[in-house]
């Protein structure tokens, strides 16, 4: 991936929050013309400026309202587009809130590598809120299934892992060949094995097998980080950010909630009150967290890779 436009802020010229006013003008200004902001939005009354790894993020203040952008290189723009219609599809369910999306675009200025950039709905968040109205939404939101299969009609990411989203009509084979076997073999590839791996994925296999689950519409990367609540008093709400979309089964979502600190109880009263958990998912819940726990150990190292290894040794 090309770090070139985000790394460096001084590169690219945007290393304060003076010289950063154009790039946000030039963003808010393609949106309008492309149709896909009202003109107010260049009249831009604030701004806050952030780093997110190799994204310059900002919250903005416009005479049209309030949005969150995050700007990076030009190479980027499928990522951006994924996370769009994954945000998109989660909306539709009318189920559980999102940073709704609003722009997508690119743009080119003479001082600065082209760039791509996302501009979303911006809604303050808190870490807590009612999490049991959090849980029973997921599970109305997992309730969106479709019969085409398991995957997605396009490639989506987890962080910056490509998802292979290729329709399959076996949850098993979707499972182990789209999911745990590329990231074995990325790791792999960099030299990275892993102790267990074989025994591993072979028990897998066997705890997937004629397991045929309902292709729910997943989030894909449900952890803490990804989600908040509105913290309105009289109307707080959970709002699910950054997805990993895909169609699947539902408790992947439910098993990432787990892997890094279990979500309050109360988020999962409520979602036991709307679907109720299904024969042997204890069984397959550490088979769905290996997935999570590879693709740290591919993105982060450290760590992680150890827990991966301590996590096989157990299947």
């Amino acid at each position: 991936m090309n770090h070139a436009f985000a790394l460096d802020e001084r590169a690219s010229g945007y290393h304060d929050d003076h010289t950063a006013q154009p790039l946000l003008r030039d963003v808010l200004a393609d949106a309008v013309n492309n149709r896909l902001l009202f003109p107010s939005a260049t009249d831009l009354r604030g701004f806050s400026r952030h780093q997110h790894k190799n994204q310059l993020q900002f919250s903005v203040q416009t005479a049209a309202g309030a949005f969150f952008i995050k700007c990076q290189d030009l190479e980027y723009l499928p990522h951006f587009a994924a996370e769009q219609e994954c945000l998109l599809r989660m909306l539709a369910t009318q189920t559980m809130a999102a940073c709704a999306p609003l722009a997508l675009g690119s743009l080119k200025r003479a001082d600065m590598q082209p760039m791509s950039y996302l501009i979303l709905q911006h809604i303050p968040l808190a870490v807590h809120g009612d999490w049991f109205s959090a849980g029973q939404q997921l599970a109305q939101m997992h309730h969106h299934t479709t019969d085409k299969g398991y995957g997605f009609e396009r490639m989506t990411w987890c962080g910056e892992t490509a998802q292979d989203n290729r329709w399959n009509a076996n949850w098993c084979d979707f499972f182990i060949g789209q999911r745990l076997q590329p990231l074995l073999t990325q790791l792999l590839d960099r030299g990275i094995r892993l102790a267990h791996s074989n025994r591993a994925l072979q028990r897998a296999k066997e705890i997937l097998d004629n397991h045929q689950p309902e292709a729910a519409l997943l989030h894909g990367d449900l952890w803490s980080g990804n989600i908040g609540f509105n913290p309105d008093k009289h109307l707080s709400y959970p709002v699910l950010f950054d997805p990993a979309s895909y169609y699947g089964d539902a408790e992947t979502d439910l098993a990432m909630t787990e892997l890094f600190g279990r979500f309050p109880k109360k988020f999962y009263d409520g979602y036991e009150s709307v679907n109720s958990s299904a024969d042997n998912h204890e069984q397959r819940k550490p088979v769905y967290q290996l997935y999570h726990l590879l693709n740290h150990a591919l993105l982060f190292g450290g760590s992680y890779i150890p827990q991966a290894e301590s996590l096989m040794a157990k299947l």
